[in-house]
């Protein structure tokens, strides 16, 4: 079974100039490696998903890059000989399901 993005809450649906926003909370559930796909239905949108902005919720760093949502975490420093590391990307399989992260998605 793929994992899924699911809309936990939205604020409704509003205008920018040419392009509709959608915010409210994103539940990523099971991550996968890789990072979970989004699409315009993902978020409600009519024709096209143009950009989206996924806040940080329970100390995880999301990032929207090709299609999809990666999340990172902060690993021990000690673990790695103390020095300062990248952010490594969330475990395959690390249930994510507790966690709701804000989103802003602008699309047509």
């Amino acid at each position: 079974m793929a994992a899924t993005a699911t809309l936990t809450t939205t604020t409704g649906r509003s205008a920018a100039g040419t392009r509709y926003l959608r915010e409210g909370t994103l539940n990523l559930g099971t991550y996968a490696t890789g990072g979970i796909a989004v699409t315009k239905a993902t978020f409600d949108l009519w024709h096209s998903l143009v950009d989206l902005e996924v806040r940080p919720s329970g100390g995880y760093v999301p990032e929207y890059v090709g299609g999809k949502v990666k999340v990172y975490d902060q690993k021990d420093p000690a673990a790695s000989g103390g020095a300062d590391i990248p952010l490594p990307e969330v475990a395959n399989a690390t249930d994510l399901s507790a966690v709701n992260f804000p989103f802003r998605a602008e699309g047509h």
